[in-house]
């Protein structure tokens, strides 16, 4: 008899915490690509991001020809729309000072694969430095201060010591989470590095608007999500989900079969 493979473990949903503290701690290295790690698990975290869309892309060789591994296209900075509190634009070219001024950013779906075609993902200024329209106001700035364009990709990154571009790959963005985790100490709450990955970051934005109230709908559309299999991402591990549930199960609720009518 053939022994199947072990169903695959869900990634545990992460804390805000885990982006905040990769924010704070690459605020303390002039490195670029850890900068721009942090900057997109801030991102990912608020937008709900697949790790595809946002970390360079891999390729597979097919009939003898390198290809994309799968269909999900990357977001580039012409997906990225800034705008003050009035609603008017900001160019993406302006000054750095005035895109983390920006009151809310947008970004948009131009690939049937990350969602139907003119979707918008939106968020407001948090007015913290771990807001995700200034993660976003530092990526693009940095991106065409050096030399991109709007066809670059928002993971890219110039290296100074190359003098050239590179990008930021998923195995960047999945040790980062690794490490916060252990440097946050969350495996005493059950969180352990081998739990989480990439994934951990779009699940935990689910889990925060959850644990908020945000409805099932809502949830859906900001996730890009067209069914309720968002709900994996909602782990019963977090005790919150469950406060007070056995209380209100405790309670004595009259209640009769309808179903037995006169004969």
């Amino acid at each position: 008899m053939r022994r199947e493979d072990p169903p695959p473990v869900a990634k545990l949903a992460v804390p805000v915490d885990v982006v905040h503290e990769a924010y704070t701690m690459s605020r303390a290295t002039n490195c670029p690509r850890i900068r721009a790690t942090a900057d997109l698990m801030v991102i990912a975290f608020y937008y709900l991001l697949r790790v595809r869309e946002y970390t360079k892309p891999t390729r597979v060789k097919k009939n003898g020809k390198w290809v994309r591994a799968t269909r999900t296209v990357q977001f580039t900075v012409g997906n990225v729309g800034f705008k003050d509190i009035h609603g008017k634009d900001i160019p993406r070219h302006s000054p750095l000072e005035k895109l983390l001024q920006a009151h809310s950013v947008t970004m948009k779906i131009t690939n049937q694969k990350n969602g139907h075609m003119g979707t918008t993902i939106h968020h407001e200024d948090t007015g913290e430095e771990t807001s995700p329209t200034k993660a976003l106001a530092r990526r693009v700035h940095h991106i065409l201060n050096n030399g991109g364009d709007n066809d670059s990709l928002i993971c890219d990154f110039y290296d100074d010591a190359n003098d050239t571009f590179s990008s930021v790959q998923a195995q960047h963005v999945r040790d980062m989470v690794k490490a916060m985790v252990v440097k946050l100490n969350l495996t005493d709450k059950g969180i352990t590095p081998e739990l989480v990955g990439t994934h951990s970051l779009r699940a935990g934005g689910a889990m925060a608007l959850k644990l908020h109230g945000y409805d099932d709908t809502t949830i859906m559309k900001m996730g890009r999500w067209t069914s309720l299999t968002f709900t994996m991402y909602i782990h019963n591990q977090i005790a919150h989900l469950s406060e007070g549930v056995s209380r209100k199960m405790g309670e004595k609720l009259p209640f009769i079969n309808i179903a037995a009518i006169e004969k």
